[in-house]
């Protein structure tokens, strides 16, 4: 058994699939799947009523795995279409029948693990630094579209056009006289219009639609090379799903009943992409969810470099620019949190994995200004919510509302609701970021950047942070003091702050 191979089991609300990888040749080396969901009106309902099924299918999955001797292997779960709950039942179901524990991915996580697949195409190390691509990619709950400059990230859109729409679509063109392309496009028109009003960048762009189906899951492998399409040659097959007869277009395309209703949108809503980002090459990929997760567990054991991290905090600069917010404030009480949390970290009183919740945080902690002044942790928190940041966990989430919500609080206990609803292992990591991030933000109590360096000492049960700076401290220390309690209290250690004069 080599290292280096990985078992990937992905279950959607279609079927569920596994995949045997070579992690360090990114490539698969055996893959199977079980037979497709009987779909139901409504897709949650298809992993109740497919349970059976699903469980022989993991059953055999887990052979396969012993098979080739492989201890590594990861079991992944589209949660789009299943409220928290339901997962949580479900998951529960499954571990009893095939002692496989799922990791349930949110809409925000499939966006993200698809903008890696997308990245690690090979014409993505060709773009010029002025090229502008957007990736497409159709989920089983949203349609996704990114926009990259070169090869690096700047935005996410999302959209709710999933197939339980396109299904209703389908149903409600079926029978009428007027023309079906008609109304379709009238809906997707409906579901693009604020993305067709905001500010796009003008230059070169490209098009890269994602997760086309085709022949084979090898091309599933990032290595893949996307087939080009011309637009003009597109325009034709547009002109075809519009004017031509539906027995016609399903033997042109080789295309069922289902499969022609599902893809009439789809031409639909390109055609409307092209028009409006005008670009100037199109092509398609098989590239997918999986295909990230693949690339996240090689980079998790070196075998490829992680090239990625920076996705989730350009997504986070952008909400803080969203809502008037990420000034200098919010970088200076950044940089000083992620001090205090390094050299906590060097002493193992903090799990270093919630460093990039922690700088999430800081650069969002005042963005609730946008709605009040008054109560804005709070409305800093609704407005996270509303606001999933791309390629965090529920998990990770839940932390976030908790931190943010707690830094106008005295402590942190059990009386509070939202932190009491915390798996309790999770508690005590929320109360260390939330300390660290008062204590930073108290360093720049008057938001005059009086501060300008730090330096964090740690020594016999006690902390101190020693501050430079030549002005006068007096409103830092009054906010220092008010907030050190929840600090000297999870940490079990004295903090003192202590000023140097200096610049």
């Amino acid at each position: 058994m080599s290292k280096r191979q990985f078992g990937l089991i992905y279950i959607s609300s279609y079927q569920a699939r596994l995949f045997i990888v070579d992690l360090k040749k990114l490539s698969i080396i055996e893959q199977l799947s079980s037979a497709q969901f009987v779909q139901s009106g409504k897709k949650f309902e298809v992993y109740e009523n497919e349970l059976p099924r699903l469980t022989d299918a993991l059953i055999g999955f887990k052979r396969k795995i012993a098979e080739y001797g492989i201890e590594n292997y990861k079991v992944y779960g589209n949660r789009q279409l299943l409220d928290k709950i339901s997962a949580r039942y479900l998951a529960d179901q499954i571990k009893i029948r095939t002692g496989l524990e799922i990791e349930w991915l949110n809409g925000a996580q499939i966006a993200y693990y698809k903008i890696i697949a997308g990245m690690a195409l090979p014409q993505f190390s060709e773009l010029a630094d002025d090229e502008f691509t957007y990736l497409l990619s159709m989920g089983s709950a949203m349609l996704n579209l990114t926009l990259f400059k070169g090869q690096h990230y700047l935005s996410t859109w999302n959209f709710a056009l999933g197939p339980e729409e396109i299904e209703e679509m389908s149903a409600m063109t079926r029978d009428t006289p007027t023309d079906p392309i008609d109304i379709i496009s009238d809906y997707i028109s409906r579901k693009l219009v604020s993305f067709k009003t905001i500010e796009k960048p003008t230059g070169k762009a490209r098009i890269i639609i994602q997760h086309v189906p085709g022949r084979g899951e090898q091309s599933l492998k990032p290595q893949e090379k996307a087939r080009l399409i011309d637009l003009k040659q597109f325009a034709a097959v547009y002109d075809d799903f519009r004017e031509a007869p539906d027995q016609y277009l399903m033997e042109k395309y080789n295309l069922d009943i289902d499969a022609l209703a599902r893809m009439k949108p789809t031409i639909v809503l390109i055609n409307q992409l092209v028009k409006v980002i005008k670009p100037h090459m199109m092509t398609l990929t098989q590239s997918s969810a999986i295909t990230g997760l693949m690339i996240q567990e090689a980079a998790r054991l070196k075998y490829r470099p992680d090239e990625y991290s920076t996705i989730v905090l350009t997504a986070t600069k952008n909400i803080a620019r969203r809502y008037e917010s990420g000034g200098k404030h919010s970088n200076l009480s950044n940089k000083f949190a992620l001090h205090i949390f390094d050299r906590l970290a060097h002493v193992g009183m903090v799990d270093r994995r919630d460093r990039q919740l922690l700088e999430i945080a800081a650069r969002l902690h005042d963005i609730g200004n946008f709605i009040n002044f008054h109560n804005h942790y709070e409305h800093a928190a609704y407005i996270v919510g509303a606001n999933q940041i791309i390629g965090l966990s529920d998990r990770e989430n839940e932390m976030l509302l908790s931190i943010l919500k707690h830094q106008d609080i005295t402590s942190l206990n059990v009386d509070e609701r939202e932190y009491r609803h915390l798996d309790p292992a999770l508690q005590v990591r929320v109360a260390k970021l939330a300390a660290i991030l008062r204590l930073a933000n108290s360093l720049d109590a008057s938001r005059k950047q009086k501060i300008s360096k730090i330096v964090v000492s740690i020594k016999d049960d006690q902390m101190l942070i020693t501050v430079t700076s030549k002005r006068d401290l007096t409103l830092e220390r009054w906010v220092f003091e008010k907030n050190v309690n929840l600090a000297e209290a999870v940490f079990g250690m004295k903090i003192a702050m202590k000023q140097k004069r200096g610049k």
